[in-house]
């Protein structure tokens, strides 16, 4: 089965498109996690001739399913293998300065998750690999054994918000067993919690590792730093969370690029002459619908944020 075959059901996917096409129709739009295409081809739907739409993902296996499928667009189509931190690297390859929308869907594709292959799952056999890119880094299972009790314990805590994290890396560190398969860490875990673990602390810790391992804390933080710069004036920027870790940093980051003024609050008046770059769209997160809940359960936990680029901006 290739990336894209019955795996394009984009979350949110009227609410981006509404987002990012409804004032431009024939700009640059970066779908900067493109996935199995499901917003990159709703969004070249909406797109005029004349406009750009450029498709971005570190997974090599995404881009390489979404070649093979060309989306029926009026626009120039463009699809690159890259981080969010090579965006302006890319971006530039194409002589392209400034983009008007982007769209950053910051959860695990379906394929990913389905495909036993990659070892996302908790929920099947399969190996400890989790890499967003199978041709870099080491493992999950390798993770596992070089981290000390300490630095898996800072993990489990920092990127899953696993509670009493010190007792859980240790008995991770303490497996009878290598970890190499989902089915090792979870019977390692039912040997220290009993075999009623609850699904959602399995799931806290296979999130926790696979966030760690693929650096996405990091890469959100560039990836949010290094695009403000790159959008036009009046450009939009919507991006889909899953848990609070994400959703904090992306509201966090919108409410700082807001302030118009960055002088100490001890100052009598504004010297520092620093303009808003970010003017929120959504103050609170939009939801999915409960329609859309019942035909994609994966979109529960789905919360988008959305900003746009201040006239006066740099």
């Amino acid at each position: 089965m290739m990336y894209c075959d019955h795996y394009h059901t984009p979350v949110l996917s009227q609410e981006v498109c509404e987002v990012l096409c409804s004032k431009n129709k024939k700009g640059v739009v970066l779908d900067a996690t493109l996935g199995g295409g499901g917003h990159f081809n709703m969004i070249a739907r909406q797109l005029e001739s004349g406009a750009k739409l450029i498709g971005l993902d570190r997974d090599p296996d995404a881009v390489a399913g979404n070649r093979e499928h060309p989306v029926d667009s009026r626009a120039t189509i463009i699809i690159e293998q890259g981080r969010f931190s090579q965006i302006k690297e890319i971006l530039g390859k194409h002589a392209i300065k400034k983009v008007d929308g982007v769209i950053a869907d910051l959860g695990v594709s379906s394929f990913q998750i389905d495909n036993v292959d990659r070892g996302f799952s908790f929920m099947r056999e399969c190996g400890l690999d989790m890499r967003m890119n199978q041709h870099e880094g080491e493992t999950a299972s390798k993770l596992i054994d070089r981290l000390s009790v300490g630095e898996l314990s800072d993990i489990l805590e920092t990127c899953g918000e696993v509670r009493n994290a010190p007792r859980m890396a240790a008995a991770l560190k303490n497996a009878p067993m290598p970890l190499r398969t989902s089915g090792d860490l979870r019977e390692c875990l039912n040997r220290e919690y009993g075999r009623q673990l609850p699904y959602k602390v399995l799931a806290k810790v296979f999130m926790a590792i696979r966030i760690s391992l693929n650096d996405e804390i990091n890469e959100l933080r560039r990836f949010l730093e290094s695009i403000v710069p790159l959008l036009a004036a009046g450009g939009r920027i919507a991006v889909i969370s899953y848990h609070s870790i994400e959703d904090r940093i992306v509201k966090s980051f919108f409410r700082s690029q807001e302030r118009h003024c960055i002088c100490p609050e001890a100052a009598l008046f504004c010297s520092c002459g620093r303009p808003g770059q970010l003017k929120r769209i959504t103050k609170s997160p939009i939801f999915a619908s409960v329609q859309e809940i019942e035909q994609n359960p994966r979109a529960r936990s789905a919360r988008l944020r959305a900003a746009e680029k201040e006239s006066g901006g740099a």
